[in-house]
């Protein structure tokens, strides 16, 4: 087969009407080995090929073909280290296949005369590498991101924002267990970082029997010694704890009792799994409620009149509303316990089972209103409702 007839050919498989068969692409794979093989590195030749490597493995990398996509994306690259696209996604792929050390290998060469490097692959790899506390390198990511596309404004935010962060976590150590990655401040001591360690995993056995599911990869937390992060995100003073897809906690200095930052560290934790077992679809309501009773707080019914005091949200939906909005402390102390209150009556007229079946439809793709009504009998209005009689409202 000519070399512009199988360039025909790839176009037909790759870019045609219909998804390339797993033997098609093989097919396609195969013949341009067998070119590669008589083609000298850094040729025309060589280029077009590592090109339509980097083609398939960017389909690969798309498909969640970690491996293949790697090893094909490392042969098109060892024929064009000039292919700037090649590199972008050859260094994603290592990323998402686990070998950070690869990556970081790649990731240095990125900038320094490859062409064609799509920025929207550095984006995709700054978000993997700050997903996994990788901020250096998260930082580089988004700088080449930048460097490609330097006007966007987007881009530009965000590598403003991992470098502050960045600044305010330096020297940070590491503890793996087996659900969670801590990464903690110098200043955290030793023995803080192990309780907090502990007091995860303890949690993390209570509340994955109460949802029904568990981490299924580890969860990233981070311990700071102080502040300055909280106070880089408009976090306010009155919470001690944050949940952005990571857990992030303001744990205490040393020679104080760590258990407060254990019992915080449950509550963010029961937003995770929370968050995991429902697909992203829980109510915020839902959210803060049971991240207070899982970490073991109760609402005595003699606070209920202070939680329903005027003021009180008269729907879940209002209830919803505000806790998405900005809250002072003592809002907050009335709205979350609010929330607290929903999920107590809940729990207490339909069971705990309720909760996890509640949820596990949620995760299925079931509305809030559908999974409630499933499980329970109730709409969000008609459980607000009970919840207002219960309450003696």
């Amino acid at each position: 087969m000519t070399g512009a007839v199988l360039l025909g050919f790839f176009a037909l498989v790759l870019g045609g009407s219909g998804e390339p068969s797993a033997q098609d692409r093989e097919s396609a794979i195969a013949a341009l080995q067998r070119r590669s093989a008589a083609a000298a590195p850094g040729t025309a030749e060589a280029r077009a090929i590592a090109a339509e490597m980097g083609k398939i493995g960017s389909a690969m990398l798309a498909d969640g073909e970690i491996g293949p996509a790697t090893e094909l994306l490392g042969e098109a690259y060892g024929l064009d280290q000039g292919n700037g696209r090649v590199l972008a996604e050859l260094t994603l792929a290592y990323v998402r296949a686990g070998d950070l050390d690869a990556a970081r290998f790649y990731l240095a060469r990125s900038g320094g005369g490859a062409d064609g490097a799509p920025p929207e692959t550095y984006r995709s790899l700054a978000e993997e590498y700050e997903s996994l506390q990788r901020l250096d390198e998260a930082a580089a990511a988004w700088g080449e991101a930048a460097r490609l596309s330097p006007e966007d404004p987007a881009t530009l935010r965000r590598l403003a924002r991992v470098r502050d962060e960045l600044a305010v976590s330096r020297g940070q150590r590491t503890l793996a267990t087996p659900h969670f990655e801590l990464f903690a401040d110098p200043g955290i001591t030793e023995s803080s970082l192990r309780a907090a360690a502990d007091g995860l995993e303890s949690a993390h056995v209570r509340i994955a029997a109460d949802l029904g599911t568990a981490l299924t990869r580890p969860q990233i937390v981070v311990l700071y010694s102080g502040r300055d992060y909280f106070s880089l995100v408009s976090v306010p003073d009155w919470a001690g704890g944050l949940f952005d897809g990571k857990i992030r906690v303001s744990v205490e200095a040393e020679g104080v009792d760590a258990s407060a930052s254990v019992a915080v560290l449950a509550h963010e934790l029961a937003h995770a799994v929370l968050r995991h077992a429902a697909g992203d679809r829980a109510p915020a309501w839902l959210h803060e409620g049971y991240a207070q009773w899982s970490s073991g707080r109760r609402l005595p019914r003699r606070e209920l009149p202070a939680a329903l005091a005027a003021g009180a949200p008269s729907s879940a939906t209002e209830l919803e509303k505000t806790l998405h909005g900005p809250l002072d402390r003592k809002a907050a102390r009335a709205v979350y316990a609010q929330a607290l209150s929903l999920v107590e009556h809940l729990l207490q007229t339909r069971g705990d089972g309720a909760l996890a079946c509640v949820v596990a439809k949620l995760g299925e793709g079931a509305s809030i209103d559908e999974a409630l009504r499933e499980e329970t009998g109730w709409t969000q209005a008609d459980l607000f409702e009970s919840w207002k009689r219960w309450a003696g409202r």
